[in-house]
């Protein structure tokens, strides 16, 4: 089968996508998007749409990011020799603000996540590829739904997503009902939706559960943002998958850390989540197998945190 990739006139590419698929359980899957060339699934959509940016002539990228989108742009851009300005949250993980700089990209600390955003919309010097906004991203994204079919060898019952901007469930969906047209599928896989305490856009919308939210998530830092524009998208993905949404605060995610890092994973935290999310779901009965856990970001660009965490 073929990729579900549009065409562009100029292919920035630097080798994404075709993440391994491994598993740990008789029907539980994980997806090694953290083995992306940044380290993070935002590579599939940065090729498609620093491709189309350099198509067009254009020679400063913008970009608002808590870090992943953001070395993922960097990254391409630099690779298509463009300039990028990444404006990050104050609080970013200094790995990620060092991986930024190395990469040649005008950093700039804007307050919160939030405050990234709106920093970057009103930059009129480059283009704004905003990933939170960019149809490119989520096209970049549909491929993942080829791969776990091809891979698993049929369609999966379940995929549990980390939720943000959300385009990664909205391609994935994208991606399965493109291959249900063509006739090679005949259904599409229930998607589960997991969030960070504090930063649920989703709850009071879906069914959400809740796993030891008493505070903010200060770990999951990718998941961060509550100005969502595609948030009506989502849920309009969920409610016709009947998907439900898990938010995960951050002592359930060190559990997961945790299993995870003890598992030879090296996982970011924000990924963390979808592990956790998993066992909550299996034990209240609300999980149908085979299910396939996607790790979106690598725990490499988190090496003093994740030492606080889980070396004693």
């Amino acid at each position: 089968m073929r990729s579900l990739r549009p065409c562009t006139r100029y292919y920035v590419s630097l080798g994404e996508g075709n993440t391994p698929l491994i598993k740990i359980g008789e029907n539980v899957f994980l997806k090694l998007e953290n083995l992306n060339p940044t380290g993070s699934f935002k590579d599939r959509g940065a090729s498609l749409a620093i491709s189309w940016v350099k198509s067009k002539g254009y020679d400063l990228v913008i970009e608002d990011s808590s870090g992943n989108a953001g070395i993922a742009v960097a990254a391409y851009s630099a690779y298509a020799n463009l300039r990028s300005r990444i404006y990050v949250p104050s609080d970013i993980p200094h790995g990620k603000y060092v991986m930024l700089r190395s990469l040649g990209a005008e950093v700039i600390k804007s307050g919160s996540r939030d405050d990234a955003h709106r920093a970057a919309i009103t930059d009129s010097e480059g283009f704004y590829v905003g990933h939170t906004v960019n149809p490119f991203f989520i096209e970049g994204m549909k491929d993942i739904a080829l791969e776990l079919i091809k891979d698993v060898g049929n369609v999966p019952k379940t995929i549990i997503v980390p939720v943000a901007s959300g385009t990664l469930i909205l391609g994935l969906w994208k991606g399965f009902n493109e291959l249900k047209q063509l006739g090679l599928i005949n259904e599409v896989p229930r998607l589960i939706s997991v969030q960070a305490c504090g930063y649920s856009t989703l709850n009071g919308k879906v069914k959400t559960y809740f796993m030891e939210c008493s505070i903010k998530s200060k770990l999951a830092d990718a998941l961060r943002l509550t100005l969502v524009p595609r948030l009506d998208q989502i849920i309009n993905v969920l409610k016709d998958v009947n998907g439900v949404n898990v938010v995960v605060g951050d002592t359930a995610i060190v559990k997961s850390l945790k299993i995870l890092w003890g598992k030879g994973l090296m996982v970011e935290p924000s990924s963390a989540t979808v592990y956790a999310a998993y066992e909550y779901l299996r034990n209240i009965g609300e999980i149908e197998e085979p299910v396939i856990l996607i790790l979106t970001g690598s725990g490499l660009k988190y090496v003093d945190l994740i030492g606080d965490v889980l070396v004693k």
